[in-house]
């Protein structure tokens, strides 16, 4: 039997829109018992401005672009000035793996590295999903891997998984800013499924800026003796996005 990947890369680029206002500008402060917000401002005007020699684009009004965070919330005030920003980038090479002809019980593992740059913005979050278990145009399917056992692996918890009598399919991370339950060797996770109305899971993420930060995915998938033969495929697609 053979197993073909396609992987699918979306980026979102961290934007923003200006607003400008004309007239009296009011400031104020807001809070509760849970939270309070300080600097409130207006900008008053944005804008780009270009001549023979010069090109300019500015931001006028706020006061302070501020990190404000607590217990269970982050509040970024102000405008990030996405002119100064350097190139957000992130890539997954390879972009297509192939698992080759599979036999029962002899798991196979391949690797694929992604690499997320987000220069002058704070942050970054990267996600994962599929869009369905590895399926064949008729309708035969590879489960996703639930590990070894006792303790079962889901989208959201990695365990592990090292008997050649596990079954499906899964996948480990390993870089800086991935889960902590990846931690351990041969702990595996299965992917979300957008067809299972599954939310795609947080794969890497940190609050710092000027990073480049690189991480090593493990797909692995293992067969039993009454697996369909057939090319099984599906499309995993990672989801990177700039900004806390």
């Amino acid at each position: 039997m053979r197993v073909l990947y396609i992987f699918r890369i979306f980026l979102f680029i961290f934007c923003f829109t200006s607003f400008g206002f004309i007239g009296k500008v009011l400031a104020q402060e807001m809070k509760s018992q849970n939270f309070k917000i300080q600097q409130g401002n207006f900008n008053i005007t944005s804008g780009n401005k270009a001549s023979t020699n010069f090109k300019l684009s500015d931001v006028v009004g706020q006061t302070a672009a501020v990190l404000f965070s607590s217990k269970g919330y982050l509040i970024q005030s102000g405008y990030l000035n996405g002119a100064m920003g350097e190139v957000f980038s992130f890539s997954v090479i390879p972009v297509a793996v192939d698992f080759g002809d599979l036999s029962p019980n002899t798991p196979v593992e391949k690797t694929i590295k992604l690499t997320i740059s987000n220069g002058n913005v704070p942050g970054y979050t990267v996600k994962v999903s599929a869009n369905q278990p590895l399926s064949t145009s008729v309708g035969a399917e590879i489960v996703d891997t639930v590990c070894d056992g006792p303790a079962v692996c889901s989208a959201a918890a990695a365990a592990a998984w090292v008997k050649n009598t596990s079954y499906g399919f899964g996948y480990r991370i390993v870089g800086k800013t991935v889960p902590a339950d990846f931690a351990k060797e041969g702990f595996f996770r299965p992917f979300p499924a957008i067809r299972r109305n599954e939310q795609p899971m947080t794969v890497m993420q940190t609050q710092a800026k000027k990073v480049t930060d690189q991480a090593t995915v493990t797909l692995k998938v293992n067969v039993g003796p009454n697996q369909p033969v057939g090319q099984y495929r599906n499309t995993v697609s990672f989801t990177a996005m700039a900004g806390i």
